[in-house]
């Protein structure tokens, strides 16, 4: 397993992943947001539970932690959410009013503990007030982003994903032609209505990242994009022109399974 990395004087990545059958490896990442009151921001999946406690824990103390965002509510994001409460007792978990309907589904939270923060809304966290940014694109309904201004990155959620047989940790040390089919097929699979909206909605999407700013992009899928930031929000505008991915049935799925694993 990979350890966490800093990317900016107080951002640190912990990364993990996924295997994805035929393809190599979904990146799974959360972050560290350190300041006057630090901010983490998801929890990895369930699998990755010890991992990321030890990796966020030698990072910041569990009494300094104020904020828990929660991007979504899909458990690749939210495998630690308890134990993050549990053990961080000044800390509130930050969610949009969506968000919060659907953790109710699993957890039980102390009410006034959830700091309810919709896309487009603003939060003071002590030296900086971060914001909501919804991705182009999604894959629940509930998810948004953050943008931090202070430390010029944003936090894209499941937006902005490569999958491949082998994810560096950051864009720039993937060849292009890698870089490239992972992140078409990423954000095309994991977003399947993409093919459903205009491109001009997807176009206003990505723009509306662009024009932040940022000097660094934080997928939760992805390695960090540290150099090119409008070049990533481009390449989703041309995902609106591609065709839908075509995902492997059961037969396909059989056959990898003989390929891969002894009878």
């Amino acid at each position: 397993m990979a350890r966490s990395y800093k990317i900016s004087h107080e951002a640190h990545v912990i990364p993990a992943d996924l295997p994805v059958p035929g393809v190599g490896k979904l990146p799974v990442n959360a972050m560290v947001l350190m300041g006057k009151e630090p901010m983490i921001l998801d929890t990895l999946a369930i699998v990755h539970r010890d991992y990321f406690l030890e990796e966020v824990f030698a990072i910041v103390e569990p009494k300094d932690v104020r904020w828990l965002f929660l991007s979504h509510e899909d458990r690749d994001h939210s495998g630690s959410i308890v134990q993050i409460m549990e053990r961080c007792p000044n800390a509130k978990l930050v969610t949009n009013f969506l968000g919060l309907g659907k953790l109710h589904e699993e957890f039980d939270f102390d009410p006034r503990r959830i700091h309810i923060l919709n896309d487009g809304g603003r939060l003071d966290i002590g030296d900086r007030t971060v914001a909501a940014i919804r991705p182009p694109l999604f894959d629940s309904s509930a998810t948004t982003g953050i943008w931090d201004p202070k430390s010029e990155i944003y936090y894209g959620a499941d937006c902005f994903g490569v999958v491949g047989a082998q994810i560096p940790e950051y864009t720039d040390e993937m060849s292009a032609s890698d870089f490239e089919d992972g992140f078409f097929f990423m954000n095309r699979a994991n977003h399947i209505w993409f093919e459903h909206v205009k491109a001009e909605a997807l176009a206003e999407g990505a723009e509306k990242i662009k024009k932040l700013g940022a000097k660094m992009l934080v997928s939760g899928h992805g390695p960090v994009e540290r150099k090119n930031v409008d070049k990533m929000c481009d390449m989703i505008k041309r995902i609106a022109d591609m065709p839908a991915i075509e995902l492997p049935d059961n037969d396909a799925y059989v056959a990898m399974l003989d390929e891969s694993v002894p009878a």
